[in-house]
């Protein structure tokens, strides 16, 4: 019993340390980092931060059209930063 509430604290503690790690880059490097590849998938127009519904910083990717399939591409977090998706329509340079 000892050796499972052992097991189990370590474990506690590695995902913690897991998601401090990956807080440690600013939201805008994050951002940065993965712009490029993110602009890639199918449907996504554009790339920002803005807030989440709770109030916290998260990189807000915004997609041409509301389509399953390429919201479906967007990973949830990033870098331990929420994503969240806004179908923004297709952007255009003037």
């Amino acid at each position: 019993m000892r050796r499972l509430m052992l097991l189990i604290c370590l474990m506690s503690f590695a995902a913690c340390d897991a998601n401090e790690t990956a807080m440690n880059v600013s939201i805008q490097e994050a951002k940065k980092k993965h712009q490029s590849e993110l602009l890639q998938l199918p449907g996504v127009v554009s790339v920002g931060i803005g807030l989440d519904e709770q109030g916290s910083q998260a990189i807000i990717v915004g997609l041409a059209d509301d389509n399953r399939d390429d919201k479906a591409r967007i990973p949830e977090t990033i870098e331990g930063y929420a994503v969240k998706i806004q179908v923004v329509g297709t952007i255009k340079a003037q």
